[in-house]
């Protein structure tokens, strides 16, 4: 009996063990190549990423173990080593192959729409060169009581283990050791320690001494830890905003909320969203504000930074944002800020890049358990596959009013992104259109085709489709009412600068197509913006041109923070606010960074749009005073505004070319995603 267990749960347990720490030293060691993460790693956190890989892995080798054993050894009749080795060498390929593809993404996007079909021929190759190794060594080794050694595999983990804790240290303490001289140095002390080992290992007494001599050398360390005298310092030493500037900053986006869906923009629509407007009647109400993009990613961007899409290039959605562009976070948090973020989008998680700046930055989807570790490798794609808290507008909510609550005595900076109204269109029963008894479903998801106006051809259809958006909104409006009644209720309200607008609006086959990122037009791009300045005294309405581009530079200028920005940027509307200032003439206003179909950009002057497709050639040009719906272009009846629109996207593109250089951006500098975003914009339509 105990020689059973012995070879069928004991050894095979400590294989497991072992290569786990193997995989988790692979981990470790990409982590360190890719993202040369582990000069901001303290010693306690590394071995934590590292103990985790292990516990993570090796968990899931003892389970897989167990089926093996049952279905493989005992049912199937094959022999344990040969089971265990089939089972190693299928997840240590994997790994190896999975880290291969991590490293290829970190240098070039090329291959990342790619990256599942490649995991899966990576993991058919593990699995199948597993099964022919396996018939093989059975075949060698079938008059052999043993089929592996544990000695010789144990010693490369410990190989492994070392050679990161070396890199973490050189890259911390030894930065200016050369690669060649660090190299040699390891080569010789593996040697060394590979001698050693192999002579303790040959006596279980040298080797029971040898563990408990480890043992106490690695948690000695741990003891004398304190925490990091200049992180305190650091923390402490932040500025603090005068108390005449201390204020409560709250930038509110909604995802994909067109304009003429809020009662104070659209009487059709009035009472439906009481709450919002209600803030805009303590606001100054812009209604003709312009996203600086039809879609998430490139608007977003513009709104954080301040900075073009093609200044700041995150344009395709296959990229993070460059660490060259300056960020509405980073400078709220120079002058005294708390600064947070909660929202819900897949596209605007932490491997976007967006959340420089953000203290805290409270992202959804999120996993339900907060696990960390490096990031890479089958512990990440294992732990991706955990349950992810997926909230609706109501959890939201609860999230950022819990939040206030906790930081009501601090001058904070709070962006709240809901997710509401995007599709799928399912709003909750309460807010679900009222005609829905024929049998219509209560929620609609298809975006690729209905993108392309390929469903939903009938009026009807179209109309309820409509209908169930129009219950979102007015779940958000529930929502938001909530949050606001908090801050209320927390003497917050009055005295915040609450800023509120949308990154772009919806289709519904106003110009024969669906949902958003395909076209320029009105719809998609004339957002809801407003401001509710700190002790606001009432209503006020701007009929210039602006960009919610310009949201960065205004909440900047009335939170009193100057920081270095490239010149001519756009300028702050802070002057707006204050119905006693002569309203300057406003700036041309650019638009682009269309997702689908042809790339398209635009620009806005008076009461001009003039749109050019850069791949088709194609051209329009509206008067959105006597032709608010776009339904007729003046190419051939308006030469001279036509011509002043060409010009002004040249200048635009001078411009642009000038910010990035001033910023050191490259035209085409956007960072590579994981194939973790790819999947998330695969997941919304994306891709």
């Amino acid at each position: 009996m105990v020689l059973r267990f012995k070879k069928y749960l004991l050894y095979p347990l400590a294989w497991c063990f072992v290569a786990s720490t193997v995989i988790a030293s692979m981990e470790a060691i990409t982590y360190f190549i890719i993202l040369d993460g582990l000069v901001d790693l303290t010693l306690p956190d590394f071995l934590y990423h590292y103990s985790v890989s292990i516990a993570v892995m090796g968990c899931t080798l003892a389970i897989t173990w167990g089926c093996f054993l049952v279905f493989a050894v005992w049912l199937g009749s094959m022999r344990a080593g040969l089971a265990i080795f089939m089972l190693l060498y299928t997840v240590l390929m994997a790994s190896y192959l999975m880290h291969v593809l991590n490293i290829v993404f970190a240098y070039t996007d090329k291959y990342a729409p790619y990256w599942g079909l490649l995991t899966r021929y990576f993991l058919s190759f593990a699995v199948i060169s597993a099964v022919f190794f396996s018939l093989i060594l059975g075949k060698i080794t079938r008059n052999r009581n043993k089929v592996l050694t544990l000695r010789p595999f144990t010693i490369i983990a410990l190989q492994f283990f070392a050679l990161i804790c070396i890199l973490w240290l050189r890259n911390t303490s030894l930065p200016q050791l050369s690669g060649g001289i660090f190299i040699t140095l390891y080569l010789a002390l593996a040697l060394l320690s590979i001698l050693l080992l192999w002579f303790l290992f040959a006596s279980p007494r040298r080797l029971q001494i040898f563990l408990i001599v480890v043992f106490l050398l690695c948690i000695a360390p741990l003891l004398l830890f304190k925490n990091n005298p200049a992180a305190e310092d650091a923390v402490s030493t932040e500025g603090a905003p005068a108390a005449a500037q201390a204020k409560h900053v709250v930038l509110i986006t909604v995802d994909t909320l067109r304009r003429d869906a809020l009662g104070c923009y659209n009487a059709e629509y009035k009472g439906q969203t009481p709450q919002i407007d209600g803030l805009a009647e303590d606001s100054t109400v812009f209604t003709k504000a312009f996203s600086a993009a039809p879609w998430t990613c490139p608007s977003v961007s513009s709104i954080l930074t301040g900075l073009r899409p093609q200044v700041h290039q995150m344009i395709t959605g296959k990229g993070a944002l460059t660490e060259k562009a300056p960020t509405l976070a980073e400078a709220m948090q120079q002058g005294g800020y708390h600064t947070s973020a909660i929202g819900f989008n897949g596209l605007l998680q932490e491997r976007s890049k967006l959340n420089r700046g953000f203290k805290e930055y409270h992202w959804y989807p999120m996993q339900k358990y907060d696990i960390e570790h490096f990031g890479v490798g089958l512990t990440h794609e294992l732990i991706y596959m955990l349950p992810r808290l997926i909230p609706d507008a109501s959890g939201m909510t609860d999230h950022a009013i819990e939040w206030v609550q906790e930081n009501r005595e601090r001058d904070f900076f709070l962006w709240l992104h809901y997710f509401d109204p995007h599709t799928p269109y399912k709003p909750p029963v309460a807010h679900q259109p009222k005609q829905g008894g024929d049998g219509r479903e209560m929620e609609f998801h298809e975006t690729r085709a209905a993108r392309m106006g390929s469903t939903a051809r009938s009026v009807e259809d179209r109309d309820w489709i409509r209908a169930l958006y129009q219950g979102e909104v007015r779940f958000i409006d529930a929502e938001l009412g909530r949050f606001l009644e908090a801050l209320r209720s927390l003497n917050l309200y009055d005295s915040a600068l609450i800023v509120f607008t949308s990154d772009h609006g919806e289709e519904f086959w106003d110009h024969d197509l669906f949902e958003h990122g395909q076209s320029l037009y009105n719809e998609l791009v004339n957002v809801p913006f407003f401001i509710k300045s700190p002790h606001s005294s009432g209503q006020d309405h701007i009929e210039d041109n602006v960009s919610t581009q310009a949201i960065m530079p205004t909440i900047l200028e009335l939170c009193h923070i100057s920081p270095e920005y490239p010149e001519g940027l756009m300028s702050s509307l802070s002057p707006m606010l204050s119905t006693a200032a002569p309203h300057t003439a406003t700036e041309p206003i650019y638009i682009g960074s269309s997702l689908f179909h042809d790339r398209l950009e635009g620009v806005v002057f008076d009461s001009m749009k003039y749109i050019h497709g850069t791949l088709s050639g194609h051209e329009w040009l509206f008067n959105l005073e006597a032709d608010p719906e776009e339904r007729n272009s003046l190419i051939f009846q308006d030469a001279e505004n036509l011509e002043r629109g060409r010009q002004l996207l040249e200048q635009r593109k001078e411009e642009d070319a000038r910010f990035r250089d001033q910023l050191g951006i490259d035209s085409d500098e956007e960072e590579p995603l994981d194939p973790e975003s790819i999947r998330s914009l695969e997941a919304l339509g994306y891709l």
